[in-house]
């Protein structure tokens, strides 16, 4: 990259003393703190306190608040994290403390004694995501990553927008992002884009669908029909079904029946598969599909994908496609996917900060540990010693050239969505291979 702030985030671990206003490694518990008091109900100060000099004043940084006392003179800088610990699901607790434990080896990669962690408890609703994000901006926080979920989101950045704090947040929902919001996150339009590209450029252009009903189904279903239609492909078909394994059945007996050109019996003997309008319904017969989209994953995913051979369409001509989360090494043993292309990390990437966490905290990250990972060694890098700028100014958040980070590229953009660099994937008998790399840096026309 030809920018000196394209870098890359990850960094080998070093055994630093780093000042922390947490736990230790292994601990996820987060104190509570006392209500934050609002403004209306502060005391009022009849006369200003005098100005501090000498030592006294050596112990309060630039904006007021303590300064640890191994920094000597320098300006900590203070992060806040606002994450679901105490939130209903248990589920949710558990990712809210891998994303912790992930922030907080960042923070050890970093190097930078200047930085100062303060996780904070959502407790996986928008008013804690709301009281979160006023007691981290009351603690000194310059930016908060987080929260996770999107009306967690949605409630914070009012708080951090009224104090011009810029926000790094997790969530997918890209109705979230904008004016000093930014996504870090996985949105599932990046897999699609990718994905569907790649399929076109290998001169694949009929396209079926079967996908859930869902409000992911939905949102990747009208995503694949947008990239598909901007390049000149077409949707032949598409069909939904309820998510239960029953239900699947007549779906895609109804899809397979679009794998070969449908001709109807008065047009069969002057069918022409290359006339112009064949496969759009034109002249009366559709061309079928080369290729459909499975937006599925797990066990529901191993039910579904053998529908299709098993209603006589040719998996060996018919190409599936699929999202990230058919990266996993499961389905390979599926024969009705093996061939099947799908969109996500460079697995080679993701493998060094995997096997990191792992050693650190004696488990496999999930897969959500690595934003947090990347929001906070981003939080670094935006906060290194430059006297020409501000911390955190959005000019730095959203450098054209992008950053490098646990999950190989990205950029954050000012409208607050997110970029990625991605790799195609196809799954094959010996495991999961990238036909397609993911790209080194953002060129122009990426």
């Amino acid at each position: 990259m030809t920018s000196t702030w394209v870098q890359r985030l990850i960094k080998p671990s070093m055994v630093i003393a780093l000042a922390f206003s947490i736990t230790a490694c292994g601990s996820t518990s987060v104190p509570e703190r006392g209500p934050v008091i609002a403004q209306s109900e502060r005391p009022e100060i009849e006369r200003l306190p005098e100005p501090l000099e000498g030592k006294e004043a050596e112990r309060y940084d630039r904006r007021g608040f303590v300064r640890p006392r191994h920094l000597d003179g320098d300006d900590p800088v203070r992060v806040g994290l606002l994450l679901p610990f105490s939130a209903p699901s248990e589920a949710a607790q558990k990712i809210a403390a891998a994303m912790f434990d992930a922030a907080q080896l960042a923070a050890f990669d970093a190097g930078d004694e200047r930085f100062l962690l303060i996780p904070k408890d959502t407790k996986g609703s928008p008013d804690g995501a709301a009281a979160a994000a006023r007691s981290a901006l009351a603690d000194g926080a310059e930016i908060i990553l987080g929260p996770l979920f999107s009306e967690s989101v949605a409630a914070a950045s009012v708080v951090t927008r009224a104090a011009s704090t810029p926000m790094i947040a997790f969530s997918s929902d890209l109705t979230a992002g904008g004016n000093g919001v930014y996504l870090l996150s996985f949105p599932p339009e990046l897999e699609i884009e990718r994905v569907t590209e790649y399929a076109i450029n290998q001169e694949l252009t009929r396209f079926g669908v079967l996908a859930p009903m869902s409000e992911y189904g939905n949102r990747v279903s009208n995503s694949f029909a947008q990239e598909v239609f901007v390049r000149g492909g077409v949707i032949v078909h598409e069909e939904r079904y309820e998510q239960n394994p029953d239900a699947m059945l007549a779906p895609a007996k109804r899809l397979a029946q679009y794998s070969k050109d449908i001709i109807p019996p008065e047009l069969r003997h002057g069918y022409n598969p290359d006339a112009e309008g064949a496969g759009s319904g034109g002249q009366g017969y559709t061309r079928g599909y080369q290729a459909v989209l499975m937006p599925e994953q797990g066990t529901l995913l191993r039910a579904l994908a053998p529908l299709l051979p098993y209603y006589n369409v040719n998996i060996n001509q018919v190409k599936l496609l699929g999202v990230s989360s058919w990266n996993n090494p499961r389905l390979t043993r599926e024969p009705a996917l093996r061939g099947g292309w799908f969109a996500a990390p460079d697995p080679e990437i993701t493998r060094n900060f995997q096997n990191r966490y792992a050693s650190a905290f004696g488990a496999p990250p999930p897969r959500l540990a690595s934003l947090a990972y990347d929001a906070t060694l981003l939080s670094t890098r935006l906060a290194a010693p430059d006297r020409r700028r501000r911390r955190f100014e959005s000019e730095q958040i959203t450098d054209p050239n992008g950053y490098y980070g646990a999950d190989g590229l990205f950029r954050l953009n000012p409208d607050g969505s997110i970029e990625r660099g991605l790799a195609i994937l196809e799954i094959q008998p010996g495991g999961i291979q990238v036909v397609d790399p993911a790209p080194r840096s953002f060129a122009v026309g990426f």
